[in-house]
């Protein structure tokens, strides 16, 4: 079978990290998007030997060598992952109506361009969607639809529209009213909700250094909705000591499997928000896995997130 060539541009954002760079790079190459977003942060001056990895990094997402509109969005200082992501998908959406964003850790499958592309000509003039995710959090063996609406972005591998990314505010203003809000609404009332609104807690106060939070109160404030697939299409690849945030390299969210996606993508008939499946799928994305569970899960292969 030949490689799926994806009609959507990609942002790509990297920093110090060549090995899972270069894998991603790879299968962003064989896909060959029409244009290619490289955002890149600097290195840390107190960090020994960063600049030499940044600058390995920067090498290895300029190796584009097919028909393709390349844009270098470089900082010259640190900015940290939280200001250089959002500066970064928010100088590309000056330029793209619509986008696929893979940070240096997320592989993607062929089969998610594909899913991209199929969901972006589906929704793009759904304003209620705002979000294409690419990891399955909730894998049946033998799914009865192909995806569902999530009232919850995942961020592991995904795409949005200009459209969905205006007016995202990274000081998260909306959370303490929407705080209220969450409470009464059925599908946030699950096993770890408590612990999901700890996270967005902290990352409202500043204890947090990241973006994905201010994305997630922001697609939550507007009542979007999130494509999410039954299939996993991403493999994140970065768990480590080396990572920002996913330091734990036995989490059992580490290294997910791909899933073959078929060939036909049936259309959801459904136009709300699965509440059942939103639920599931904040629960696994947040379960901790005691060393007991992961020995089990690693000789298993991977939970299947079943139901």
């Amino acid at each position: 079978m030949n490689p799926y060539n994806t009609t959507s541009p990609v942002i790509f954002c990297i920093f110090n990290r060549p090995e899972t760079t270069q894998r991603v790079f790879n299968e962003i190459a064989k896909a060959k998007p029409p244009a290619l977003y490289v955002v890149a942060d600097a290195a840390r001056p107190q960090v020994q030997g960063e600049a030499e990895l940044c600058q390995e990094c920067r090498a290895i997402a300029e190796q584009v060598d097919w028909p393709c509109e390349v844009t270098l969005d470089y900082a010259e200082d640190n900015m940290g992952c939280k200001q250089r992501i959002y500066s970064g998908i928010s100088n590309a959406f000056k330029q793209f109506e619509f986008a696929i964003i893979l940070e240096d850790d997320c592989l993607p499958s062929s089969d998610f361009f594909r899913f991209v592309d199929t969901m972006r000509e589906r929704y793009q003039d759904d304003q209620q969607v705002m979000q294409i995710a690419g990891t399955a959090f909730i894998r049946p063996q033998q799914p009865k639809e192909a995806y569902y609406r999530s009232a919850y972005p995942l961020i592991w591998g995904w795409a949005t529209w200009r459209r969905a990314w205006e007016g995202f505010d990274l000081s998260m203003q909306a959370w303490p009213e929407l705080k209220q809000k969450l409470e009464l609404q059925v599908y946030a009332k699950t096993k770890l909700h408590d612990r999901f609104i700890r996270y967005m807690e902290k990352a409202y106060q500043g204890k947090i250094n990241t973006w994905d939070y201010p994305f997630v109160v922001h697609v939550l404030s507007k009542e979007g909705h999130c494509i999410s697939p039954l299939y996993n299409l991403i493999s994140n690849i970065g768990f480590g000591a080396r990572a920002t945030h996913t330091t734990s390299a036995s989490n059992a969210h580490a290294n997910l499997p791909f899933d073959p996606l078929p060939h036909h993508i049936p259309q959801l008939v459904s136009h709300t928000i699965d509440q059942k499946k939103s639920g599931k799928q904040l629960d696994n994305s947040l379960t901790r896995k005691n060393s007991i569970q992961k020995r089990i899960h690693s000789l298993s292969g991977w939970l299947r997130l079943r139901k």
